[in-house]
């Protein structure tokens, strides 16, 4: 382990040196600033410790930020006391979980950053909630901190497009989910051929090709089994097999004009060892309105976006389980993203099949946006599939859920309830519910 750390400590510095040149190669319009926000939060988490039992914790957490023109760096700071007012020790090894290892400071870095989602330069190392490769046919919404805070991950997010060195024909967009045990890797690079052209339309002609692989899928998670802590952390497992997969894309802007856009795109992918799938694509943008479809058509043994968001809770089995996809597949998937009027912003999709065994899948998220009511603020997300019926939309099984509610007592003060649903390292589904007092200077 201590061999890894120095590679990647050299990694990260060399990393983040390039990306500061180019940073500040780039030209700033006007002075970088400096900013500052620390939220302080007292309350109660509960987690499933190494007997599969739910344990109860006094929470202090400590979350500063700090930012510098596109410069982001933001610390977790967490502290959970047990009834004898000791640090939580959920393995039972007589250590307490995230102070007792060199690693263990690494991961209080909740992220560094550079840019944002969407940049020319755009560079994250720590924690993302959700990470798309391309139009998602391989990745989408994929996850490093879906057992978070009982696992830590520091995961690398790193797209550059070549326009910001004068050289638009070339681009790249990668994630790690973890720089510490480089286990899931993904990477996609993109050309644009023509863009020499003078010829509309066809200039922004982009092809791409993705690859992204799990080099050990049989990671141990459960601090339950008896080879967890002789591993250590991370958990490797020996006897896993590598799983990856790999594709090509292509995408055409076929309008562009202000705040309008129409964008078409076409994937194919094949997971190493099984089946192969495609589709089609477009998304149309006005303003503060998107609207996504999307046409599926996958061979036996196949499934859209092996990695996404449930994909650390199937990890261990999600290979072996594509057998039972043994007919061709036709589906859609249909969405919009909405903000209005600065008030709210509203997410749907709604995916399905015309001739396979498995429901439809529905992905929402409705967000106020920050401030815009004086007293509350709200956020709800849910990723729910496989629905069976209308009675089973909102079951625990297959799905994720998250509600935010926030009551402001005052401008620095709130009482925030928290309801998720998730799942546990070990597999099991969990449902929890937080109260916290939250203070944010």
């Amino acid at each position: 382990m201590g061999k890894k750390l120095v590679v990647v400590g050299i990694f990260l510095l060399v990393a983040f040196f390039a990306v500061s040149l180019i940073a500040f190669a780039e030209e700033e319009k006007e002075k970088p600033k400096f900013g500052f926000n620390m939220d302080f939060n007292i309350g109660l988490s509960s987690y499933e410790n190494s007997n599969h039992q739910q344990v109860t914790f006094q929470k202090f957490s400590f979350f500063p930020e700090f930012s510098y023109g596109k410069w982001g760096l933001g610390l977790d700071l967490t502290f959970e006391f047990d009834g004898n007012f000791k640090l939580r020790d959920l393995d039972n090894d007589g250590k307490p979980d995230t102070w007792s290892t060199f690693t263990d400071y690494l991961y209080k870095i909740y992220y560094v950053r550079y840019g944002f989602k969407g940049d020319p330069l755009y560079a994250r190392i720590g924690a993302f909630d959700s990470y798309t490769l391309g139009h998602g046919l391989i990745m989408s919404g994929f996850s490093n901190v879906l057992f978070y805070p009982q696992i830590h991950h520091l995961g690398l997010n790193l797209d550059i497009d070549g326009s910001i060195f004068n050289m638009p024909i070339i681009g790249m967009e990668s994630v790690v989910r973890d720089v510490l045990d480089w286990d899931i890797i993904g990477l996609r690079v993109y050309v644009r051929p023509l863009t020499s052209l003078s010829t509309p339309i066809i200039k922004d002609l982009k092809v791409g090709a993705t690859f992204v692989t799990d080099r050990d899928p049989q990671e141990i998670t459960d601090t339950a089994d008896p080879n967890y802590e002789k591993y250590g952390s991370p958990k490797d497992n020996p006897n896993s097999t590598p799983v990856s997969e790999f594709g090509l894309d292509t995408e055409l802007p076929i309008f562009q004009k202000g705040k309008m856009s129409l964008i078409t795109y076409a994937d194919w992918a094949k997971i190493a060892g099984k089946g192969s799938g495609s589709l089609i694509g477009a998304t149309f943008q006005y303003s503060w309105f998107k609207l996504i479809g999307q046409m599926r058509f996958f061979g036996k043994e196949f499934v859209m976006s092996y990695f996404d968001s449930f994909y650390e809770v199937e990890r261990s089995t999600k290979y072996n389980s594509l057998n039972a996809y043994d007919q061709f597949y036709a589906g859609y998937l249909v969405g919009t993203d909405l903000s209005l009027f600065n008030l709210l912003t509203f997410t749907f999709y709604w995916s399905d099949g015309f001739n396979d065994s498995e429901g439809p899948r529905i992905q929402t998220r409705i967000a106020t946006v920050k401030n815009a009511i004086p007293k509350f603020d709200i956020t709800f997300s849910y990723d729910k599939k496989d629905i069976s019926s209308f009675a089973d939309t909102f079951s625990t099984a297959n799905s994720l859920m998250e509600l935010e509610f926030a009551y402001k007592v005052s401008p620095i003060a709130s009482i925030v309830f928290i309801y998720q649903r998730t799942y546990t390292p070990s597999g099991n589904e969990s449902d929890q519910t937080l109260i916290e007092t939250r203070f944010s200077f």
